[in-house]
């Protein structure tokens, strides 16, 4: 199954990359170490927290019209 969200805020960002970790099995620390990040930096994104570059990107997309869909799902299944 396939699941598509309209981003309007970096809180559906957030929420989205939570759902698709937890759809995949994985725990925050999984994910931070597949990636080479910290726990803490993925604790931050979940949780939506703005930086001046998420929020003038927001404020772009807003300004300009553009809609950002975030999809996942079976996309991976195949790969």
């Amino acid at each position: 199954m396939t699941t598509s969200v309209q981003a309007r805020k970096l809180a559906d960002v957030a929420a989205v990359i939570r759902a698709a970790r937890e759809d995949l099995g994985l725990t925050q620390a999984e994910l931070a170490e597949k990636l080479v990040f910290s726990r803490d930096y993925m604790v931050g994104l979940e949780s939506g927290q703005a930086n001046l570059y998420t929020t003038r990107l927001f404020r772009v997309f807003h300004e300009l019209g553009i809609r950002v869909t975030l999809t996942y799902g079976d996309d991976r299944a195949g790969a």
